[in-house]
């Protein structure tokens, strides 16, 4: 008992302290891309879509010998026709891919490494967040395949030096939904950019590292933020709804997605990965205002009068 009020005590004044839960985190250095335990993939070239390099080879790699290189060509479709090359993580080898608590902050960290040779063209998504239709009793999906929550993008702007002529460029965008199911239409998706295109030419040839701090939600009212540190400096803070109002929360790629083509010349996409990490906020030990503090001490008090007493 005596320990109990000394626990409580001590809630009782120290400030909130939040942990954090390791979710998920891949380096790449047993030399293998785990696809039983630590990956689901979505990669329709099976021998070239995703392989791993090694710093001894000359390969890109931020830390250790290993890192994942990702590769798309206009031919590598998924079953609807969408070109992708992208690998989904997972908490646990039972699940398809991990799905983030809505109202949980979430940090996802991973570095980029985007080869200096990249040309501009359409927008084309190198790491992104996807919601999961919900479904009906029989398993169906009613409501339609959407935009991501979230996705970090290159993009292009114009060449201030060469107008006319682009330049490659970072851009992060928002998707959120807080109707039940979406139309067919998708006329009630909002979009929000939360980071306007902005010049990547110095970032080409190097690698970047990610981190995007996200506590999602659908609500125009609720907790849902996203903050992205780009080599540790912030590019881009959000408040607002990030998500849409599925029963399962968004999952998280690292990789490829390309919706269009414009460029004849351009048939190849290259970028490597490493580092990948996510982590979600543990328990926290509320830190207590000044009133809930002295109605917690009286308490205490009263609960140890008995002893008191008997002593």
């Amino acid at each position: 008992m005596r320990l109990l009020l000394v626990l409580l005590f001590v809630c009782a004044f120290l400030p909130a302290a939040v942990s954090a839960e390791l979710v998920f985190e891949d380096g790449f250095e047993s030399g293998v891309i785990d696809t039983t335990n630590l990956w689901n993939p979505q990669v329709y070239d099976v021998l070239n879509g995703a392989t791993l390099v090694t710093a001894s080879g000359g390969g890109p790699v931020r830390s250790g010998e290993y890192a994942l290189r990702i590769k798309l060509e206009p031919d590598d479709v998924d079953p609807n026709g969408k070109s992708r090359s992208e690998l989904r993580p997972l908490s646990h080898p039972q699940e398809l891919s991990y799905r983030a608590d809505y109202g949980v902050p979430h940090v996802y960290t991973f570095s980029l490494f985007i080869p200096s040779d990249w040309q501009p063209d359409a927008p084309e998504i190198v790491a992104q967040w996807h919601g999961k239709p919900d479904q009906d009793e029989n398993g169906e999906e009613i409501e339609p395949y959407r935009s991501p929550p979230l996705a970090l993008r290159m993009t292009y702007i114009e060449d201030p030096l060469q107008p006319g002529t682009g330049v490659p460029a970072w851009n992060v965008v928002v998707h959120w939904d807080e109707t039940a199911v979406t139309p067919d239409d998708e006329n009630s998706v909002h979009l929000v950019t939360i980071l306007p295109p902005t010049d990547a030419s110095a970032d080409l040839g190097q690698w970047v590292d990610w981190r995007f701090e996200v506590t999602w939600d659908w609500r125009p009212d609720g907790a849902g933020t996203v903050r992205v540190l780009k080599d540790g400096a912030q590019v881009a803070l959000y408040s607002g709804p990030n998500a849409f109002n599925d029963e399962e929360g968004p999952n998280s790629k690292i990789g490829l997605y390309k919706w269009l083509w414009w460029t004849p010349e351009i048939d190849l996409r290259v970028a490597y990965y490493d580092d990948v990490r996510i982590e979600r906020s543990a328990l926290a030990i509320p830190a207590l205002g000044f009133t809930a503090r002295t109605l917690l001490v009286g308490l205490l008090f009263l609960l140890a009068l008995p002893f008191a007493r008997r002593a």
